[in-house]
């Protein structure tokens, strides 16, 4: 039977699900090991839940299932996922949207008191305090796996040697030669002229920051909408050298993803996430041809962009899996600040984006205003930019 070994880091919030899963990735990347990695909530953003599943775990599973074909199809010989659960039921709906995983389940645990420290250091996360601490003694009354690991106190290296203790010999050795199996379309939603607005431009502008924002304002406006990162649903390593930037591995995880979260009710999509040039962003909107596309470019003056880059790589902002920019110093820097003010301008000489938004000297939430007047605030309602080119 054709299987791929899946493994899956649960635990509470401030565990450290997404950080081990990150670093093991990496890890096994660097030894020669052709690995996916995927956050579940990354791909589980349709919202609002539905009063049944206020973790929103149906359509997280939706979402695994949909960008696990197309790691398949790159493939890749094993995929990392970090999420948490707390109920067998939902490890079951996860497995039967990922036919061929062989699973393994690891659950990463923390003291009450440390995970507290933890969720108040990231920010803005201390309303997950409380849930976690359920969530943890639900993990305590109804185990899910025995391979547990105790993050407390040790260092993110420290964890990974102890999960891979765990899991003994993962994945393995591949069964026979892998090779990339080509990526079929994936099938588009039947409807047409859903509205979809996709921000784009250069590292480090704000894309991230400012698209959530324009998701959280359609939520507000009573729509059930959907938000995909585009650089959270194609992590595969090594890279492959016939899909530079990974465009066709996430174009095909976008199409798929999009139709799990169109299936789940949302009503309109919000895409983060840099295309490329106007050939590779092309194929993105095509792997969604059931939208009605707005692709809203920003731009920020030249030393501006360098600040914001510098100010990543010093950690100031959301922390996101796979920030390359985070730590960076010297000359790898200023390279990625380079290649910044390079792909600026390829994006601009190309005439990628039906509107360019000047992001100089503005805040995310003055942005996410005007992008958001744009679109038009109403559920349904088709997007008020030009169409896409």
């Amino acid at each position: 039977m054709d299987t791929t070994p899946l493994l899956w880091l649960i635990g509470t919030a401030g565990s450290g699900k997404t950080t081990t899963a990150w670093a093991l990735f990496s890890q096994l990347a660097q030894e020669g090991v052709l690995a996916a990695y995927v956050d579940a909530d990354q791909v589980g953003m349709a919202y609002p839940a539905p009063s049944g599943d206020p973790d929103n775990e149906r359509v997280k599973a939706r979402g695994i299932g949909a960008v696990w074909a197309g790691f398949r199809a790159a493939g890749a010989q094993c995929l990392i996922v970090s999420g948490g659960v707390a109920a067998a039921e939902t490890v079951a709906d996860y497995a039967a949207r990922t036919p061929g995983a062989a699973l393994t389940l690891v659950e990463l645990r923390v003291g009450a008191e440390e995970r507290r420290e933890r969720l108040i250091g990231r920010g803005g996360s201390e309303h997950l305090i409380e849930p976690a601490a359920l969530h943890a003694a639900r993990l305590e009354r109804d185990p899910l796996t025995d391979r547990r690991v105790d993050t407390g106190g040790r260092s993110v290296q420290e964890v990974v040697a102890l999960v891979r203790d765990r899991i003994g010999d993962w994945p393995g050795a591949p069964a026979g030669a892998w090779r990339p199996r080509g990526f079929d379309a994936p099938e588009s939603a039947a409807d047409g002229g859903v509205p979809m607005v996709w921000v784009c431009g250069p590292a480090g502008v704000g894309k991230s920051t400012v698209s959530f924002a324009v998701f959280m304002r359609l939520l507000a406006s009573g729509a059930k909408a959907s938000f995909i990162d585009l650089a959270q649903i194609g992590w595969c390593r090594p890279a492959a050298a016939d899909d530079p930037g990974d465009h066709r591995l996430r174009a095909r995880n976008l199409g798929a993803l999009w139709r799990a979260h169109r299936e789940a009710g949302a009503e309109c999509l919000v895409v983060s996430g840099s295309g490329g040039g106007a050939a590779t962003a092309r194929g993105y909107l095509e792997a969604v041809p059931g939208c009605a596309p707005t692709v809203v470019r920003l731009d920020a003056p030249p030393e501006q962009l360098a600040e914001r880059i510098r100010m990543r790589a010093e950690g100031i902002g959301v922390e996101l899996p796979g920030d390359e920019l985070r730590g960076l110093t010297g000359d790898g820097l200023e390279r990625r600040i380079g290649a910044a003010h390079a792909e600026a301008a390829l994006l601009e000489r190309e005439g990628v984006g039906d509107i360019a938004v000047d992001t100089g000297g503005r805040t995310p939430d003055d942005i996410a205003d005007e992008i958001a007047a744009l679109i038009g605030p109403r559920p349904g309602a088709a997007p008020g930019g030009p169409t896409a080119r």
